[in-house]
């Protein structure tokens, strides 16, 4: 009999979007506070439906009522952001790779 397995998504598979902004803040830095650019991005990550895990989510704020890890995960991408760390934004993409793929991925 064949069993089917699922390899574990990355970042880029789960928020395609979001990976591309990313890569050019890993080249370009973190845009200078107040700038056009930081308002869009802060504004991006603070939308349940538009940061990080809303993209997960198919541009959704479901998840807020629905994970507790994933809503805590949104707020720390945007606080990374804020304290402008790149390695926290590293880590907090780390933990939501995995969560993702332990909680949410239908088959293992």
């Amino acid at each position: 009999m064949f069993q089917i397995t699922l390899k574990d998504l990355t970042f880029d598979e789960i928020a395609p979007n979001w990976a591309n902004k990313i890569m050019v803040l890993r080249q370009e830095g973190f845009p200078f506070p107040f700038s056009l650019a930081w308002w869009k991005w802060y504004f991006e990550l603070d939308s349940p439906s538009e940061c990080i895990v809303g993209e997960a989510y198919g541009y959704s704020s479901g998840y807020e009522k629905k994970c507790k890890q994933c809503d805590l995960l949104g707020w720390e991408f945007g606080h990374a952001f804020l304290v402008r760390s790149r390695m926290d934004f590293k880590d907090n993409m780390e933990k939501f790779v995995a969560h993702w793929n332990e909680t949410h991925m239908t088959t293992k």
